[in-house]
């Protein structure tokens, strides 16, 4: 059993033998990680004093510490958790600071794992730069003497290999003497360093103020380091961050989207040289910053000497040529429509204006001005959602109501105003275009289409209805008749139309996509595929139709095919916010969830603050087991769409946090909220069985199981709570239960193991165990326990057997020496029992063993010594 693990019930038998402890379920009945507590001034930590708290951060507090044998005040940096992610990234922090010999880095002291890993560096009597920021009290020329400190510091540390990968304002100290001194390497890699390991985490490494466009991306090079410098410079310049949001994807959005804002324009005392350097530092493109800090180390002492510089000042033609490069198509399409629009609506003031032209003068222009947009709409398909060409051409829309027309452009102004998101303005003239003309069918199926778009299906239906009444070939209202089935899950009369729809025009590709659709619904999976196929064979531009399919292709387990698929509708459509949020729930269901979370972040750029983002990202954070991201997901689902789903998802989060108070609030409001998902009784239950409130527990999942009587999670979850409640017979019939609907759960087999365990029933014990490590040959604590029968059985042998194969996988393992060295005990071999117990020696029950085994042997100072450690060390309660 891990070391980390909470021990709860642990026992001590009457001859000092430790059992091992019972783990619960891995599921929800599993304990957190251990965290190790925070130090108090005056405690002592090795050698170390602490006098005082630093600082702390998500991995580790930093102490202000004597050193009692080199007599020297240090700072002390511990780590919090005991997570191997965060114990290899201490390391290697420690790591880079001992590579790095500069006087402007932190130096790096000692370095140690026990009693939990630490290391000790350099004191620094000072403040950062973040504080001086904040103070707003940053003079230039003492700025710029800093910055080409930093830099030769940075420049050193890149010499020896190192990105430092998190340089911002506050991990830049400054001494009494204005001397630098950066710290915090915790994110520093190696050149050469693939940080395949350290990377699953799906964090995004740094700070987001801070932080380059490719590192966003998990590329990071020498001159991301020169980004970070130069985002720090820019706030140390202007007092403000270089991008500012409400949210880090806001923040994100803006870093890959939008150009900084000039310091200049907000520090107009500053040198235009010194603002093109900063900008030089943080331009997008990483071959326009500086190739290196010793080149912008010369650049920034020839800014200081007055001597000519590599960056170009800034200039309002700058901001010009950014404008148009960041939005080239908006540009060509909004120059084309503006030139329209200019001739079209100057012929129109001519005619409204000049008393020599007729009102029926007017009224022709007006209705050429139409034709004109008409031809936009039908022949430029990019600008045919163009909100702006919209807004643009509204603006004569009344005066072709005051005037009156020629024709009828009710059906075309209806699609302007849809296209501006006005879907009930749109409504408006459809309906004049009804009363007008009662006989048309398409201005039927178009209102149709937007009732459905308002969520008004039941107007949708009838206007469809109408349509088909009127135009038995009007194969359009026949599609979206049968959309508005297939969002209604009335799948039989969704596929009558779809199969009209095709038999009126198959060359139609949006009715086989919807088609395709229903038949996935219908899991009917290769029929969904052929549809998919002709779809793309008759539009093969439309990337949505591939994201489709490759959701199908991922039902049948083609995972080639289906990423092929996801990847193939992101090229088509790299704004396509539901191809990202599909093959980001193609990630999460293969389990690769970093991805996942990437292209999850890719949508909500893309369309912030959309609810099903928030739901399916904190799902893949749940699934991660990054239950506070996962949280801070299902919070801004819960403020945005406050209904059963959303509170449902953050009680199961709030649940695996511990937080089971907080779980049973959102369960019942859930359930109050007409929830009767079997998944909100079992989530409940949990949060019931943590606050030791089993028969609630027990009555919530027999609520359960009539909804889902062949869900073995629901018996092995009823077995554990009548574990708990003491009813062994009921627990051991819903274990065989959840044991043959599953019978490879390896949790059942050990849960069921310790129960016969306590009931004394060894060889029944054992048989679990056998069937667990049969299944998982490397369950160390199925080890464990099986050990610790066969101590009870007596079988010392087999006991030894047992131990000494949890110390192969798991050499640091404190339970398997220990229960070692009571088996070499029981076997009077004293010597080797000495020597599992010196393994762990610290902990209490180590020096009881040795205590007994110095006894056995008759050294009795050595056993009155660790009688004594055993008696200091020894919690109150033992």
């Amino acid at each position: 059993m891990n070391e980390n693990s909470k021990q709860k019930d642990l026992k001590l038998g009457d001859s000092f033998l430790i059992d091992v402890s019972r783990q619960k379920s891995s599921c929800l009945f599993e304990e957190g990680r251990q965290k190790y507590q925070a130090m108090q001034t005056g405690q002592s930590f090795g050698r170390y004093t602490i006098q005082e708290e630093l600082g702390r951060g998500g991995m580790g507090i930093v102490y202000k510490a004597f050193d009692t044998h080199l007599k020297r005040v240090v700072a002390l940096k511990v780590i919090l958790k005991g997570e191997e992610r965060d114990v290899q990234r201490f390391q290697r922090e420690s790591l880079a600071m001992a590579k790095l010999d500069h006087q402007n880095i932190i130096k790096l002291y000692d370095f140690g794992i026990d009693p939990q890993p630490f290391f000790t560096m350099e004191y620094i009597e000072g403040f950062t730069l973040a504080d001086l920021i904040k103070e707003k009290k940053v003079k230039p020329l003492f700025l710029l003497d800093l910055l080409i400190k930093v830099c030769n510091a940075l420049a050193h540390a890149h010499e020896n290999k190192i990105l430092h990968r998190d340089i911002k304002p506050s991990n830049i100290m400054i001494t009494k003497n204005g001397e630098p001194k950066i710290m915090d390497f915790g994110l520093a890699k190696t050149f050469e360093d693939s940080e395949k390991t350290l990377s699953k985490t799906g964090d995004i490494l740094g700070s987001v103020h801070y932080m380059s466009p490719e590192q966003l991306n998990g590329k990071t090079t020498e001159r991301s380091d020169i980004y970070s410098l130069g985002a720090t410079m820019y706030e140390a310049l202007t007092y403000r961050n270089v991008y500012h949001g409400d949210s880090t994807p806001d923040i994100l959005f803006q870093l890959l989207q939008n150009d900084p804002i000039p310091p200049r324009r907000l520090n107009p005392t500053l040198s235009p040289y010194f603002e093109a350097i900063c900008l030089k530092c943080i331009a997008k493109k990483e071959h326009k910053r500086y190739c290196d800090f010793k080149q912008l180390v010369r650049e920034l002492k020839n800014f200081k000497a007055h001597k000519p510089i590599i960056a170009k000042k800034y200039t309002s033609w700058n901001t010009m040529v950014n404008f148009i490069r960041r939005h080239k198509i908006m540009f060509s399409a909004i120059c084309f429509a503006f030139v329209v629009l200019v001739i079209s609506l100057c012929v129109t003031l001519y005619a409204l204006n000049t008393s020599q032209r007729s009102e029926e003068q007017a009224k022709v222009t007006l209705n050429e001005t139409m034709k004109a947009l008409h031809y936009v709409m039908v022949h430029y398909d990019y600008l045919q959602k163009d909100k702006k060409l919209g807004r643009l051409f509204t603006q004569i829309f009344d005066d072709l109501e005051k005037y009156g027309k020629s024709q009828d452009w009710s059906f075309l102004i209806a699609h302007v105003m849809s296209i501006n998101g006005n879907e009930r303005k749109s409504i408006e003239y459809l309906n004049k275009r009804i009363v007008n003309y009662p006989q048309d069918s398409s201005a039927y199926s178009t209102r149709g289409n937007l009732y459905q778009r308002l969520g008004d299906h039941k107007k949708a239906l009838s206007d469809y209805n109408k349509a088909i009444l009127l135009s038995s070939d009007n194969y359009f209202a026949y599609n979206s008749r049968g959309s508005c089935y297939l969002a209604s899950k009335e799948y039989e009369k969704a596929l009558v139309d779809f199969n009209k729809a095709i038999e009126l025009n198959d060359k139609f590709a949006n009715a086989y996509t919807l088609r395709g659709a229903l038949y996935y619904e219908l899991t009917q999976l290769r029929k969904a595929l052929a549809d998919f196929d002709k779809s793309i064979y008759l539009a093969p531009g439309n990337s949505s139709t591939y994201s489709k399919r490759g959701i199908v292709y991922a039902s049948l387990q083609e995972y080639e095919k289906a990423l092929k698929d996801f990847d193939k509708s992101t090229s088509l459509n790299s704004k396509d916010f539901d191809s990202y949020i599909r093959r980001a729930g193609f990630y999460t269901q293969i389990g690769k969830y970093k991805k996942a979370i990437d292209d999850y972040n890719k949508a909500d750029l893309i369309n912030p603050k959309k609810p099903v983002t928030y739901l399916n990202r904190g799902t893949a954070y749940h699934e991660w087991q990054k239950y506070k991201k996962a949280l801070d997901d299902f919070n801004r689902l819960v403020s945005l769409r406050p209904i059963a789903i959303s509170y449902r998802k953050r009680a199961n989060t709030y649940n695996y946090l511990g937080l089971h108070e907080k779980a049973l609030a959102d369960y019942n409001k859930a359930i109050s909220l007409e929830d009767m998902d079997v998944e909100v009784y079992i989530g409940r239950s949990v949060a019931y069985f943590w606050l030791k409130k089993y028969r609630k527990a027990l009555a919530d999942l027999d609520k359960a199981l009539p909804l889902q009587n062949k869900n073995p999670k629901l018996y092995f979850y009823r077995a554990m709570t009548n574990y708990r409640l003491k009813k062994y017979p009921d627990a051991l019939a819903d274990f065989e239960k959840s044991a043959q609907l599953n019978p490879n759960n390896i949790e059942i087999y050990f849960n069921r193991g310790n129960l016969y365990f306590n009931l004394r029933q060894y060889d029944k014990s054992i048989a679990d165990f056998d069937k667990l490590i049969s299944i998982d040959q490397e369950n160390i604590n199925a080890y464990l326990a099986r050990g610790n029968t066969y101590l009870q059985i007596p079988n010392l042998e087999k006991a030894k057997s047992d131990f000494r194969t949890v110390i192969s996988l798991d050499p640091g393992n404190k339970p398997a020496y220990l229960n070692l060295g009571n088996t070499y005990y029981h076997l009077k071999n004293y010597q080797q029992a000495i020597l599992a117990f010196e393994k762990i020696q610290g902990e209490w029950f180590a020096h009881r063993g040795l205590h007994y085994c110095y006894k056995a042997l008759k050294k009795h100072r050595k056993a009155q010594y660790h009688f004594q450690r055993y008696q200091e060390l020894k919690p109150k309660n033992k």
